[in-house]
C-alpha cells in the first residue's frame, strides 16, 4: 500500500491530541472522517486490510474508504 497523502489542513486538530483509534498514543492528526489517527497507524491499516472497500477519485484508488489520501490537487 503507498503511504497516504495528507497534506491538507482538515488532518491537524488545533484543539490538540486526542488517542489514536488505532493505536491510544495521542495524535493530532485526523482521517477524512475526523478519526483520530496518527498516518502511519492508518497506512499500516490499509496493509493489513487489503480487502476493505475502497475509496475512489477519478478512477483512482486512495486507500480505502476508512483511510485514504486527499485528492489530487488541480494542476495549473
Amino acid at each position: 500500500m503507498p503511504l497516504l497523502d495528507w497534506h491538507g489542513a482538515q488532518h491537524f486538530d488545533h484543539t490538540g491530541p486526542h488517542p489514536c483509534a488505532l493505536c491510544g498514543k495521542p495524535t493530532p492528526l485526523r482521517s477524512h472522517q475526523g478519526e483520530p489517527a496518527h498516518k502511519v497507524c492508518a497506512e499500516d491499516w490499509n496493509d493489513r486490510h487489503p480487502d476493505a472497500p475502497r475509496h475512489l477519485h477519478k478512477g483512482h484508488d486512495h486507500g480505502t474508504v476508512r483511510f485514504h489520501s486527499d485528492a489530487p490537487k488541480k494542476e495549473s
